[in-house]
């Protein structure tokens, strides 16, 4: 029995070896955000209503404010090792989090200070990993003034990666971005602008790379102007892995 058991292990594994990229687990995808929050200054602390979920969807929490000098927690999520600053203009922040069920808590974010317009959007994801920390590449957070924002790519390590590009903008001066990169050299763009105190913009762009390797650095394309400055990254969300189904030999 314990020779058969040690068989059929070392053939899955030797099968795995051979699966190609395309037999494997599907890429996760874009579920949905939620509304933009916005807060004129001064502002307070926010909370976020995140959009429909289930269990083991990712949450990304990205916040902005016009201000460099405060800081920012939210209760119970993993920041990403932020704030990144634009100048002294504007302070960008990342937390993510993996739900436990289809009704997790709102997420407050937590200010330390009130001066500044504040800014908050939240996208879920599924497919991706279910332990673990699902962001197999971060990328280098960036901040600019250009149009288009060029952000730096990443080097994917698994097939069907879900390349992610979330990105903050300071003004509300367009109707839509248009996000491209080498491989993938496509992108689906989110778009959502607000208003509330000197004005605001959120695109949130994703694609999947077929194969692990480099996505090559990713353009955002602003479809009016630059939206005075922005801030952005490109990551990416790990698949699970999807084992061949073994050979039973006697």
């Amino acid at each position: 029995m314990i020779i058969r058991s040690i068989k059929v292990m070392l053939l899955t594994i030797t099968l795995w070896a051979f699966v190609p990229a395309s037999s494997r687990a599907a890429a996760p995808t874009w579920v949905g955000w939620s509304s933009l929050t916005a807060d004129a200054d001064p502002h307070a602390d926010m909370t976020v209503t995140l959009p429909a979920h289930q269990a083991n969807d990712i949450f990304l929490l990205m916040a902005w404010v016009r201000d460099t000098d405060e800081t920012a927690t939210v209760s119970g999520w993993t920041s990403w090792g932020g704030p990144w600053d634009r100048g002294t203009s504007a302070r960008y922040w990342l937390w993510w989090k993996r739900a436990t069920s289809s009704s997790e808590t709102n997420p407050t974010i937590d200010f330390s200070g009130t001066t500044g317009d504040a800014y908050a959007i939240c996208a879920v994801y599924r497919g991706a990993i279910t332990t673990g920390d699902p962001w197999e590449v971060k990328g280098t957070f960036a901040t600019g003034t250009s149009d288009p924002a060029i952000l730096t790519g990443i080097t994917t390590l698994t097939a069907n990666s879900l390349i992610v590009v979330p990105l903050g903008g300071e003004d509300n001066n367009n109707s839509a971005i248009t996000t491209t990169g080498t491989d993938p050299a496509d992108y689906t763009e989110h778009y959502v602008e607000t208003t509330t105190g000197n004005d605001a913009m959120f695109g949130f762009s994703e694609a999947a790379r077929t194969t692990g390797g480099e996505t090559g650095n990713v353009s955002v394309d602003f479809n009016t102007a630059v939206p005075v400055g922005w801030g952005g990254v490109v990551l990416a969300l790990k698949p699970p892995a999807t084992l061949p189904m073994a050979v039973i030999v006697d």
